[in-house]
């Protein structure tokens, strides 16, 4: 028995958008499709250097090859032209590359299953093949155009344009999106900014869209935190505007536990940076819920004896 690895999906009809954000400098790209999995095979990201989108029949050469050419200096025409000259299935793939700077190209092969097309635009690609209608990638493009707000969020709209245009002749399964910096960075992995993969759902874009407002609460959550380390402002002011933030993200956050940790790290923080009262109150409502987090606690605290005094360490105990 061969098994099949779903990391490189080899049929993917599907909708997608490679795309670049040039005030964020972000470079990103979506997929909805009705396949398992394939949230893995159609998306290729690498920060600083481009977006590369391979589907229909879908084959990660392009993207692997496509890559180190945009390092070389070809241009997203160049590197389509060359790549599709020398694939035997060519007429069968569908491809959309934008590199770091936003220039973008896309092909769809004469035999994409129908309906299927493109709309390239500036800074953007949509193409899509399977597809109800013949309409969909002018309305991705469309909702692209008129969207405002972050890259992620233009992304989305695109998307959802897709959906209620029609979409995949057979409807929806997997889904993925993907941004990263359109900057060069000397750690890649750092220059990730969303990257999030649904597999199995009949509605995968909407768990897509949950997954990044969570995220977001737990930036906030983080970002409330670092607030006490960083801005220039007296420390009563960066307490209360910590505080502030972060009550207002953790009540967003739908899994419990990990509300739980949020608070007691923050107590950690909060008991070292010397609100003793309002660490306390925090830390007896975590330990109420779950008593696991007073031993949490303590073995966080040890674990940084430059912030942590025994006897800051025996107050959490005492607890």
């Amino acid at each position: 028995m061969v098994r099949r690895n779903y990391n490189f999906a080899a049929v993917t009809h599907t909708y997608s958008i490679v795309a670049f954000d040039p005030e964020r400098h972000q470079i990103g790209g979506a997929m909805q499709t009705h396949n398992f999995a394939a949230c893995n095979g159609v998306i290729w990201v690498q920060p600083g250097v481009g977006v590369i989108a391979s589907q229909a029949e879908s084959d990660p050469f392009y993207a692997f090859a496509g890559f180190d050419m945009i390092r070389l200096g070809k241009t997203p025409a160049q590197i389509l032209d060359s790549l599709t000259r020398c694939d035997p299935d060519a007429r069968h793939n569908q491809v959309a590359i934008i590199n770091a700077q936003g220039n973008v190209a896309a092909y769809t092969g004469e035999n994409c299953i129908g309906e299927a097309g493109q709309h390239v635009g500036k800074h953007y690609s949509c193409q899509a093949n399977m597809m109800l209608k013949n309409t969909v990638w002018s309305a991705m493009g469309a909702a692209f155009e008129n969207n405002s707000g972050e890259l992620v969020d233009r992304i989305m709209a695109a998307m959802e344009a897709a959906e209620q245009e029609g979409s995949d002749i057979r409807g929806a399964q997997s889904a993925v999106i993907k941004v990263v910096s359109s900057e060069a960075v000397a750690k890649p992995w750092e220059g990730y900014i969303y990257d999030f993969r649904v597999y199995d759902s009949p509605q995968p874009l909407q768990e897509l869209q949950c997954l990044i407002d969570t995220d977001r609460k737990y930036q906030q959550l983080i970002d409330a935190e670092e607030l006490l380390y960083g801005p220039n402002l007296p420390d009563d002011q960066k307490m209360a505007l910590s505080l502030a933030q972060f009550q207002e993200a953790i009540g967003h956050i739908p899994n419990e536990d990990s509300r739980l940790q949020y608070q007691c790290s923050y107590a950690l923080t909060l008991l070292q940076k010397g609100n003793r009262a309002e660490a306390l109150s925090i830390f007896r409502s975590v330990f109420a819920a779950n008593p696991i987090y007073r031993e949490v606690a303590k073995r966080v605290a040890r674990a940084e004896p430059d912030k942590f005094s025994p006897q800051l360490i025996e107050v959490v105990s005492s607890l």
